[in-house]
């Protein structure tokens, strides 16, 4: 990976489910990686083709339609399969690598005394923004490192991030992955797992 001088070290933990240790990475990086266009982020990945396994017919299994781009950097890789086509599964595998990328990787708020969210999300009131956005991945990293900064406390957080604690929490909740990972998080640090009604 290609680093430049304004490049700064950012943290990344990723929480290894099937030992439960905290592997703890330092990647230097102009930008997070979710936020890197297709083709640069393309080109920090390691990319294979194969073919799929499963049900949809003869053509499946005879092309390499399947696709798993690997973030060298990190080690954190993401699979899609779902479709004949070489080129949907491109998409499909780096829409959910940006969104593991910004599950993982960990950024500090600053400022938090001072902190206020991006401009952008005023466009999304209450934090309704649908998965396939591509400003998504932006807002589950920039929800997750206001989450840690504020020892994550759903409702100090909802606050930073001028949201409902209820509109947070149904955020965290639609996206199944996250409300897990938030919910381990919380349950490592003794606290109790965030609940919806």
């Amino acid at each position: 990976m290609q680093v430049n001088a304004l490049a700064h070290v950012m943290w990344i933990a990723n929480q290894d489910s099937f030992r439960g240790k905290l592997l703890q990475l330092f990647v230097a990086m102009a930008r997070p990686p979710w936020e890197l266009s297709d083709e640069k982020l393309s080109a920090e990945c390691r990319f294979e083709a194969f073919v799929g396994s499963g049900p949809g017919g003869q053509k499946r299994h005879k092309t390499n339609a399947a696709v798993r781009f690997t973030h060298v950097p990190s080690g954190i890789s993401a699979v899609a399969s779902e479709s004949r086509s070489q080129r949907e599964n491109r998409i499909h595998a780096l829409r959910r690598l940006r969104h593991k990328l910004a599950m993982e990787i960990r950024r500090e708020v600053e400022d938090p005394v001072n902190y206020s969210p991006p401009g952008w999300f005023g466009e999304y009131p209450g934090l309704h923004i649908n998965s396939k956005n591509p400003r998504y991945p932006v807002a589950v990293a920039e929800v997750l490192d206001v989450l840690k900064a504020m020892q994550w406390s759903a409702g100090r957080a909802a606050v930073m991030l001028g949201a409902t604690t209820s509109a947070l929490t149904r955020f965290l909740h639609d996206d199944p992955a996250l409300w897990t990972k938030v919910n381990q998080t919380r349950g490592g640090l003794g606290m109790k797992p965030l609940r919806w009604e």
